[in-house]
C-alpha cells in the first residue's frame, strides 16, 4: 500500500493507493524504510472522502485526517557508518600493532647483538688491565719488563 499526504484546500488528505481499496479509521502509525532514513507518520482518520479504480486495476482511496506529525529517523546510516569507521580503525591498530610488534623484536635483536658486543669488549678490557696488574706487580717486586711479561 502506498500512502501519500498532502493538503486540499484547509484539510489534511491521505492518498491510499494498492491493489485492494483501504478502510482506515482511527489512529495509525505508518513506517516506510527508505536507505537513507525512516519515516514515520502518526494520524488520526476524520472521514473517507472518495473512492476510486483506474483501469490497471489501482485502487485509490481519499481520507480527511488530523493530530498528523511526522518522525524522521536519519541515524541507521549515521550508525552503519559508525560502524565501518569503527571497523577500518580496528584494522588500521591491528596492522600498526604488527608492525610495531616486528620493530620492536628488530630492536630487541638489535640490543642483544650490542650487549654481546659490549661483552666481548668489556672482557678484553677485564684481560688488558690484569696483564697491566701483572707487570705492576712485576716492577713493584723489582722485576724488569720483558716481552714475556707484556705478552
Amino acid at each position: 500500500m502506498e500512502y501519500v499526504f498532502g493538503t486540499q484546500e484547509d484539510i489534511e488528505v491521505l492518498k491510499t493507493k494498492g491493489s485492494e481499496h483501504s478502510d482506515l479509521t482511527g489512529f495509525h502509525q505508518i513506517e516506510r524504510s527508505y536507505p537513507d532514513q525512516t519515516v514515520t507518520d502518526c494520524f488520526r482518520v476524520v472521514r473517507k472522502l472518495d473512492s476510486l479504480e483506474d483501469g490497471e486495476g489501482n485502487c485509490y482511496d481519499w481520507y480527511e485526517i488530523d493530530r498528523h506529525y511526522r518522525f524522521t529517523d536519519k541515524t541507521g546510516p549515521v550508525a552503519q557508518q559508525l560502524v565501518e569507521s569503527t571497523a577500518a580503525l580496528e584494522d588500521a591498530l591491528c596492522e600498526y600493532d604488527e608492525l610495531a610488534g616486528a620493530r620492536m623484536g628488530e630492536i630487541e635483536d638489535a640490543m642483544c647483538e650490542q650487549d654481546d658486543a659490549n661483552d666481548v669488549r668489556i672482557s678484553a678490557v677485564e684481560d688488558a688491565v690484569c696483564e697491566i696488574d701483572a707487570i705492576i706487580s712485576t716492577i713493584s717486586e723489582g722485576g724488569t719488563i720483558n716481552e714475556q711479561n707484556l705478552g
